[in-house]
């Protein structure tokens, strides 16, 4: 799946300060965002391109600036619920579901960086919970993925099977980290937010 089969540069053109189309207010977070990103990915991930074009859900953020600083706020706070590998396993669950684009190229690469194995992350992402993870990071898929899914109430036997095993700041982690990044998998579905030049992936995930 490459780039070029998305319309997110149709739906949100891209802002940048070479294409002088920032306002005031969007200058200010397009320079926040692009330091943030870098400084926060270290370039493990490509969050902008070489027009200076921001990638992921970051150019959609410069449309509501008053919006920008916070969310990446309450992503950071968020992802400091959990060590890094059970973050992503909650990340893995949610995009099992919303199979968001850039998500799937971004966290295949985060989740192995935080610990998990290629193949660990090929088959969460594809719905399955490989049996070498841990049962705190199978736990936090668990809900993850059962969050994506249900429209209501999770049901209590996951509930209490998760917490048995996460305690109760674990599953909180786990639900606020499934919320958050199906926050993020939302704008980028509803962006149709496109990969980075040049990359691909697989279609089937």
């Amino acid at each position: 799946m490459s780039s070029s089969s998305c319309t997110g540069a149709a739906r949100f053109p891209p802002l940048t300060p070479s294409s002088d189309n920032l306002d005031a207010a969007q200058i200010v977070q397009y320079n926040y965002l692009a330091n943030i990103t870098k400084a926060v990915y270290k370039n493990s991930i490509v969050t902008e391109e070489a027009d200076g074009s921001l990638q992921g859900p970051f150019n959609m953020l410069l449309y509501t600036p008053t919006v920008a600083q916070p969310w990446v706020n309450l992503q950071l706070a968020v992802a400091g619920l959990l060590v890094p590998s059970e973050a992503e396993c909650a990340v893995l669950g949610v995009l099992s579901i919303t199979k968001s684009k850039y998500g799937i190229y971004a966290h295949k690469i985060l989740a192995e960086k935080a610990g998990l194995t290629a193949s660990q992350v090929a088959a969460m992402l594809a719905g399955d919970c490989p049996a070498s993870v841990t049962p705190r990071q199978e736990a936090v898929y668990g809900v993850a993925v059962k969050l994506a899914q249900t429209r209501g109430p999770l049901d209590m036997p996951l509930f209490k099977a998760a917490e048995a095993v996460l305690g109760q700041a674990g599953i909180l982690g786990a639900i606020q980290q499934s919320a958050a990044f199906m926050y993020a998998s939302m704008m980028l579905n509803a962006g149709d937010v496109c990969l980075p030049s040049g990359v691909e992936v697989d279609e089937k995930m």
